[in-house]
């Protein structure tokens, strides 16, 4: 977690990752800045995700994102989601910061981006307290 929450914000904030994380069939979750430094992060017991490799590809990927729909002339840029051949990634707005979800089994994946809405806009409000 980062020093920059105070304690009781950070309890909050890592009860939203959890539930999201069970919820969704995630393996790992991380709310980072959209300069890619972490805030917080949570991962099932066997997820062997890197947390500061997932706050890094966060900052990428929202700079790829943001690129693309401006060149595309698309407006804002909601979400960006990421689907390989071992799992996918889902990079949501979470007000000034980003919730980056990632797991191996793509059966969830819908579920996943559906949740991974909802949470960012929750964690969102608890940031900007």
């Amino acid at each position: 977690m980062s020093q920059h929450l105070d304690p009781e914000k950070e309890k909050e904030l890592v009860e939203l990752l959890m539930g999201l994380t069970n919820y969704a069939d995630l393996d790992a979750i991380a709310v980072v800045s959209k300069q890619g430094v972490k805030l917080a992060y949570f991962a099932t017991e066997d997820s062997d995700a890197d947390p500061d490799l997932m706050a890094a590809v966060s900052a990428a990927l929202l700079m790829t994102g943001e690129m693309a729909v401006g060149k595309l002339e698309l407006g804002g840029l909601f979400e960006v989601t990421v689907r390989a051949q071992g799992g996918f990634a889902v990079l949501s707005q979470a007000g000034e910061f980003l919730l980056m979800g990632a797991a191996k089994d793509v059966t969830s994946m819908g579920l996943a981006v559906t949740q991974m809405r909802k949470y960012a806009n929750e964690v969102g409000e608890l940031l900007s307290k």
